[in-house]
């Protein structure tokens, strides 16, 4: 006889149930993993993106002059018109003369805190100009926030004779 009983039936069913119960769990977890870490890499992106730009604009600046609460910086770039950056709706943005504010970090980045920190504005006080940058950025991920503190130094590059 060839056949299986009862028991060995439900035995193997349980036995498939309990290893594909797993093996979904397991899979919709690597789901939601890859899902988060995407999404976190995005707003990296996304917030480097901004970085650069700042680096970039604060590099061939100058007449730097932060905010009283350091919270702002404006200066003169290299075509002598005034750029400010500054955080606007949870974005960081910039202002270019008298256009209106443009931000440069996307809806999915949020910006909680940004800090300029400018030494050696003073002329002739033999420190080169340097622009500490310290922004707290959140990604949003379904109902959860991945939180990122970023710090980078940038000096311009007319020096100071």
């Amino acid at each position: 006889m060839l056949g299986f009983s009862m028991a060995e039936m439900l035995i193997s069913i349980g036995l498939f149930t309990v290893v594909m119960s797993a093996t979904s769990s397991a899979f919709l977890i690597g789901i939601r993993t890859q899902r988060q870490v995407i999404a976190s890499l995005n707003a990296n992106d996304n917030i480097s993106y901004a970085m650069e730009v700042m680096a970039r604009d604060i590099r061939t600046g100058k007449s730097f002059t932060p905010a009283d609460t350091e919270d702002s910086l404006s200066f003169t770039n290299y075509k002598n018109e005034m750029v400010t950056y500054f955080i606007d709706n949870d974005a960081l943005s910039r202002t270019v003369g008298s256009a209106p504010a443009e931000p440069l970090t996307s809806s999915n980045v949020r910006v909680l805190k940004a800090i300029f920190h400018v030494t050696g504005q003073r002329l002739y006080d033999d420190e080169q100009v340097r622009i500490t940058v310290l922004l707290t950025v959140a990604s949003k991920y379904g109902g959860q926030e991945i939180v990122t503190n970023l710090e980078t130094s940038i000096s311009p590059r007319s020096l100071e004779i």
